[in-house]
């Protein structure tokens, strides 16, 4: 928290003073536009300081001052009364959310994209886009600053991958990279210059990540800083030759995929064993503790964490290929993985929640699979946090944990607005149960005599709804009494011979003994023994079984209603104790 605070007190010194710098340049009367290359570098800088920042609202009004600037240095745009007066005012309006960057109001986000999306209309659409190959605006000089400071910082993250080989315990020398990214950081050409954005952004969580964790860093730790390297120093010599890197090359690849493998990478479930303490063996069950009490999350922190969720989420739904969208993976990743420990009352709880199954999600590469629907959960999750400041804490609350199972479920259904009256999702439909196996009688029986041959019309009486063995029987008699037929002997159902009927006063034909049928035969045969190992979980199954309670529980709440914070406790602790995929 110290160190938050303190970086928010260096980007009001710094945003100030580009402000201040830029209250002068804008001055130029009528008809003398400023010196371009002044005023866009200026805009440049304030966008950049905002990025570093973590701070959005900040972002996107610079973000419409750098459009303007590079309107006007192109031509573009001419400096007449109009342009001059609204770029004034653009700039006091900056001035004034400035001072307001640490107490937030209600609508500051709005004025801030009011004047992003004003300046932008004021420049007027772009140029046309850049054949292949070539990038507007990004003459001779401009390749030769881009490469320059990519290959500083591909040689700051080759010492830092130097450094924690010789000493994983050291933080020092990741301080470097900050300093070496601060330059390109904010630098709007960069969006064409894919992957150029996207590695810095990646590299930034990576540093972040490795700053906040304790003990000595593993060996895969330093091999990510070294891909980061390669990756950088060949975006940065592709700059310089062709004007563009390479988008999808093979060590931008190796950078994304070192970056999901060694920090979002989930564990494999451990064995059942190590869940039961015992003196014979280790174990990794340790005595649990309450649920810290006290104040939750500030409401301007999570507006501000919804903001960034929203914006880092929309450029997840426009990447265009597997690097650029594993590296913004990451990115999301990087900005759940500290909200994972946030604890407090129930909302700070739900929001960890959120944060784990998200983080679950990348680690496990659900959110690989389908980007779309993942980019789309965390969108909404984020419009949730965002009208934190206005809504029901309990009502935040349950939605951010159906929020969380659908990441965790993959749930069909959206989920309703804080503004819906009910918050009743569609039940789902439950499987039919698979009908039990019918096992055969030992004994077929033989078949019987042909029957007389059956009315032309069709029997009146049909089998009742309920089965079992009374309605057939009712089925029988009733189909015997329409027909008119008799029943046969035992003898002709059994396939045995038939006794001889004798006329009256004729001497009886000798019996004919029945050959006796062991009772053990007309038993049915009974099924094999089922090892019992295979009624049990397996790890995955119990992993996964696990995982869809939690969801089902905290679902059925939330469409209940129920608010309770005991219930919440009392189950969190619960699948805590037993989670086997933390």
């Amino acid at each position: 928290m110290a160190q938050a605070t303190a970086m928010l007190d260096f980007f009001v010194l710094e945003a100030s003073d580009y402000l201040e710098r830029l209250d002068a340049v804008v001055q130029a009367r009528a008809g003398a536009p400023p010196a371009g290359d002044e005023f866009v570098r200026l805009t440049r800088a304030f966008r950049g300081s905002a990025l570093m920042a973590n701070q959005q609202v900040m972002a996107r009004a610079a973000q419409g001052l750098e459009t303007a600037a590079r309107a006007v240095r192109d031509g573009r745009l001419a400096w007449d009364e109009r342009v001059r007066s609204d770029v004034i005012r653009a700039v006091d309006d900056c001035k004034i959310l400035l001072r307001r960057v640490k107490s937030p109001e209600a609508g500051d986000a709005d004025r801030a994209e009011a004047i992003g999306l004003g300046l932008e209309r004021l420049a007027g659409p772009a140029t046309t886009a850049p054949a292949r190959g070539h990038v507007t605006g990004l003459d001779a000089g401009g390749r030769a600053f881009v490469g320059r400071e990519a290959a500083a910082i591909a040689s700051a993250l080759d010492r830092v991958a130097r450094a924690l080989t010789a000493d994983p315990g050291g933080r020092d020398a990741l301080h470097g990279v900050f300093t070496a990214m601060s330059q390109l950081r904010g630098v709007a050409i960069l969006n064409d210059l894919p992957p150029l954005a996207d590695l810095l952004s990646a590299v930034d969580g990576a540093v972040k990540i490795v700053t906040a964790t304790t003990g000595p860093a593993s060996p895969q730790v330093a091999a990510v800083f070294d891909a980061a390297a390669r990756a950088l120093a060949r975006a940065a010599r592709e700059v310089v030759e062709a004007g563009r890197p390479v988008a999808e090359s093979a060590e931008a690849h190796g950078f994304a995929s070192a970056l999901l493998n060694v920090f979002v990478r989930v564990s494999e479930p451990v064995p059942i064993e190590l869940l039961c303490a015992h003196a014979e063996g280790p174990a990794i069950v340790t005595a649990g503790r309450p649920p810290a009490g006290g104040e939750g999350p500030p409401r301007a922190e999570l507006v501000s964490q919804g903001e960034f969720l929203a914006a880092v989420a929309a450029e997840l739904g426009r990447a265009d290929n597997t690097v650029v969208r594993d590296l913004r993976l990451f990115v999301v990743g990087a900005a759940l993985k500290p909200l994972i420990a946030t604890d407090g009352s129930a909302l700070g709880r739900a929001l960890a929640g959120f944060a784990d199954a998200g983080w679950w999600a990348i680690g496990t590469g659900a959110a690989a699979a389908e980007p779309e629907r993942f980019a789309e959960v965390v969108s909404d999750a984020a419009s949730t946090l965002q009208s934190a400041d206005r809504a029901d804490e309990a009502r935040v609350t349950q939605l951010l944990g159906a929020h969380a199972s659908r990441l965790l479920l993959r749930l069909p259904y959206p989920l309703p607005s804080l503004h819906d009256r009910e918050f009743l999702p569609p039940p789902v439909a439950a499987q039919p149960a698979a009908p039990a196996p019918v096992i055969a009688p030992p004994l077929a029986p033989a078949p019987l005599r042909p029957a007389e041959p059956a009315p032309a019309r069709a029997p009146a009486v049909t089998a009742p709804d309920e089965g079992g063995l009374a309605a057939s029987w009712t089925t029988y008699e009733a189909l015997i009494a329409e027909r008119g037929l008799s029943r046969g002997p035992l003898e002709e159902f059994l396939g045995l011979p038939l006794p001889r009927t004798t006329r009256p006063g004729a001497t009886p034909a000798p019996a004919v003994e029945l050959p006796i049928v062991p009772i053990e035969s007309l038993a049915p045969s009974e099924p094999a023994v089922v090892p019992i190992v295979s009624l049990l979980y397996d790890r995955a199954g119990a992993h996964r079984r696990l995982r869809e309670l939690r969801g089902e529980l905290d679902t059925a709440l939330a469409a209940a209603g129920i608010a309770a914070p005991t219930v919440h406790d009392l189950l969190a602790e619960v699948f805590d104790l037993v989670a086997v995929d933390s």
